[in-house]
């Protein structure tokens, strides 16, 4: 890394770590859904930006790290099994008096039944990385369009499934779950919530940089390039596109199970619609495909434009934001990055190594 890189890397650091003593309850707020969504669009970029994946399941996968620690924390799986118990209870004991008598007395939707949260989000990214493996394993053999569409099924697949099993999910009505982390009078710590999803942010962008610059990286990125080409060169590409895969959607999955016990209070299969895939992958295009550095600054200016926004229409961010990504793929396809990076490296201002080369 160069001096600038460096210096550039100190400064947002710095930033980000005294936000909590420059912003108030609200903005702190925001600025924790802008590391939040920074999350999953690294996390997305890992699979369309390096190994040409183009997958629509993200958002499910963020959404079935938050519904896994929820239904744990919340205590209604609990709830479930101990129903069930009685139920079989009445058949052989005429009563239901021993399973009964202890269901009555742990499980009572206070959340007195439920996991602690911290087990249920690691619960939450286990859950995610698995069902990413056993999707990748399905779906990653077809390539374009084909597998575009089979993630977007299976997205909507789980939306709906949340929707409808009202008695697991309480379905529109909203599921709530504890929170991580309260304050004395049982509201939210924001303070600890933003320090805990910048802690999650660095780790993720650590992680992800490490990966691209490693052996790995290399094969991910011929995979992006030719197909074909890589195979022929040796390359397993079933085996790298999982990995990937698997990568991705366990990240999406703590992010989303983070998040869901930090601010979210009650969970709404509305998390996992298709215009939650659409932020995330207008927030890496409009930043820069291909770069660690462009889905930050992505993220960070869609999020912003999206609160000035709120007033005027609850979809006119949507609007805004497809007719960015439409420019940006027509005139400058390294997105807003990609703009300045070329002015950058004739000063020598960045190097030609990851996260600032668009490839």
């Amino acid at each position: 890394m160069t001096r600038f890189e460096k210096s550039v890397l100190v400064l947002t650091l710095a930033v980000a770590l005294a936000i909590p003593y420059l912003l108030e309850s609200y903005a702190l707020r925001v600025a924790a859904s802008v590391l939040y969504f920074i999350i999953l669009a690294s996390s997305w970029n890992l699979l369309l930006g390096y190994a040409g994946v183009l997958s629509f399941a993200h958002a499910a996968f963020a959404g079935i790290g938050a519904y896994t620690t929820g239904l744990l924390s919340a205590g209604f799986l609990g709830d479930h099994v101990c129903s069930s118990l009685v139920k079989l209870d009445l058949l052989f004991n005429a009563g239901g008096i021993v399973f009964g008598a202890v269901c009555a007395e742990g499980y009572s939707r206070d959340f007195s039944a439920g996991v602690h949260p911290a087990i249920g989000i690691f619960a939450g990214c286990g859950i995610a990385a698995a069902i990413g493996w056993g999707l990748g394993r399905m779906c990653l053999k077809t390539r374009g369009p084909y597998l575009a569409l089979m993630t977007l099924g299976f997205s909507e697949t789980v939306r709906l499934t949340l929707q409808i099993e009202h008695d697991y999910t309480r379905g529109s009505l909203g599921l709530r779950i504890p929170y991580l982390w309260s304050t004395d009078d049982g509201l939210p710590n924001h303070d600890m919530g933003y320090v805990l999803m910048l802690a999650l942010t660095l780790i993720t962008i650590f992680v992800l940089y490490r990966l691209v610059n490693s052996e790995k990286g290399l094969y991910l990125k011929a995979i992006r390039e030719d197909e074909d080409v890589a195979q022929v060169m040796g390359v397993d590409l079933v085996k790298w596109k999982v990995r990937a895969f698997v990568i991705s959607s366990a990240f999406a999955g703590l992010a989303g199970a983070l998040y869901a016990h930090l601010f979210v209070q009650v969970l709404d299969p509305k998390m996992l619609m298709i215009l939650e895939m659409g932020l995330i992958l207008a927030m890496t295009i409009v930043g820069g495909l291909g770069t660690l550095t462009g889905p930050v600054i992505g993220a960070v200016l869609l999020v912003i434009l999206w609160e000035f926004m709120r007033d005027i229409s609850p979809y006119a961010h949507m609007l805004l934001f497809a007719t960015l990504v439409i420019v940006v793929m027509k005139f400058f396809r390294g997105g807003l990055f990609g703009l300045v990076s070329p002015w950058l490296k004739q000063k020598n201002l960045i190097g030609k190594a990851p996260p600032f080369t668009v490839e």
